[in-house]
């Protein structure tokens, strides 16, 4: 009884991002996860009310943190240049909540190819993920459409770099995003300049 009251809801989230990062969205039960935290099933209930409200909770602090929170570190820079550094440098973070970002990532996209409603989720963040790369490459001076064509290669650059963290591949360099961060704000037709 005092275990539950000691948990909160985000131990149970990120207990679940947990599962889903190492076996995928169905590796996520409440039976695994209450005894991952040593808590019993009814402490479960006491927070959601049943696995699909879990489910919703992990993708929500999924979107969150991995974008909302990006996006918004980013914005906070008056330099369209150096709000991209921090966006990179953001992104190349190992780990959240203590789990590994590539594998929850490349868990995220596997649930969003099999439920339609995730996968219009994701498709939404991947399409205000790359919005919001293609602002920040505008205001270096580049033109609306050179500005999307690049974000969308920053961002694939990005799913591949993930998906070869998430095999263990020794393509997974995370100095390849940086150059190419640099690349661009080194060729920016505005030197990074707000236009």
């Amino acid at each position: 009884m005092a275990r539950r009251n000691t948990l909160q809801p985000k131990d149970w989230i990120i207990g679940a991002t947990r599962a889903l990062a190492a076996g995928g969205v169905d590796a996520v039960s409440v039976e695994g996860i209450a005894k991952q935290l040593g808590a019993s099933k009814g402490s479960f209930y006491w927070h959601f009310a049943d696995r699909p409200a879990l489910l919703q909770a992990v993708f929500d602090l999924w979107e969150r943190e991995g974008t909302a929170d990006l996006i918004e570190r980013a914005e906070a820079v008056a330099d369209p240049a150096e709000g991209l550094r921090v966006l990179a440098r953001d992104t190349l973070d190992a780990e959240t909540n203590g789990i590994d970002v590539a594998r929850t990532e490349a868990a995220i996209r596997a649930w969003a190819s099999r439920d339609p409603a995730i996968g219009r989720r994701f498709a939404r963040i991947e399409d205000n993920r790359t919005a919001f790369l293609a602002q920040q490459i505008r205001a270096l001076g580049y033109d609306e459409v050179t500005a999307l064509r690049l974000s969308k290669v920053v961002h694939l650059a990005v799913v591949g770099l993930f998906a070869a963290r998430a095999s263990g591949s020794a393509l997974a360099e995370d100095e390849t995003l940086t150059f190419m961060v640099e690349w661009l704000i080194a060729d920016a037709p505005g030197k990074g300049r707000r236009k």
